[in-house]
């Protein structure tokens, strides 16, 4: 399947995928956000990390079938993409900040490097995008509410007094 350059940015862009180029084989929780006749798509739930209010992730597009294209003036052939996704979940948006092409050996064969100067886009209801936005976006939210928490010895959700105090008094609530 020949696939034109623009097409190949269409698919970057509705994959929303990926900063960082972890291995394959160091992701430890891929986590499936959604499907269409051209792909599956996955999270590394492992790879989430939080920067002020956006939060970054890997996600990963494994096509049906091989994909062939000139990238950098080179013919390339893939059949998975790996990229970091910038999410802000407040804001309901989120960019691509970077994109690798996987060979069917398993090597990068395309990179874009880092992007950093990317456009926000609104996440679209009901696609891929907002379905890994919210598998992320709950698990920022669960590991923060879990912060404030810590199970006793006879197994009972007690409050984290210590950390409480410490934020209130950071956020000039407590004198």
């Amino acid at each position: 399947m020949k696939m034109k350059s623009a097409g190949l940015a269409a698919i970057a862009v509705l994959m929303v995928a990926a900063s960082t180029l972890v291995p394959l084989s160091f992701a430890a929780d891929w986590v499936e956000v959604g499907a269409d006749t051209q792909a599956k798509y996955y999270v590394d739930v492992d790879s989430i990390q939080v920067d002020g209010e956006n939060v970054s992730v890997l996600k990963r597009g494994v096509f049906t079938q091989v994909l062939s294209d000139t990238l950098g003036g080179v013919p390339a052939t893939f059949r998975q993409t790996i990229g970091t996704v910038e999410i802000d979940c407040a804001r309901r948006i989120n960019r691509i900040t970077r994109i690798d092409m996987i060979g069917d050996n398993g090597d990068v064969v395309w990179s874009s490097g880092p992007m950093k100067k990317r456009v926000w886009e609104d996440v679209r209801p009901n696609t891929h995008a907002e379905t890994a936005m919210e598998v992320v976006c709950a698990r920022i939210k669960k590991s923060r509410a879990q912060e404030y928490f810590y199970m006793t010895s006879d197994n009972e959700c007690a409050p984290n007094l210590l950390r409480i105090n410490f934020q209130a008094r950071r956020n000039n609530h407590v004198n």
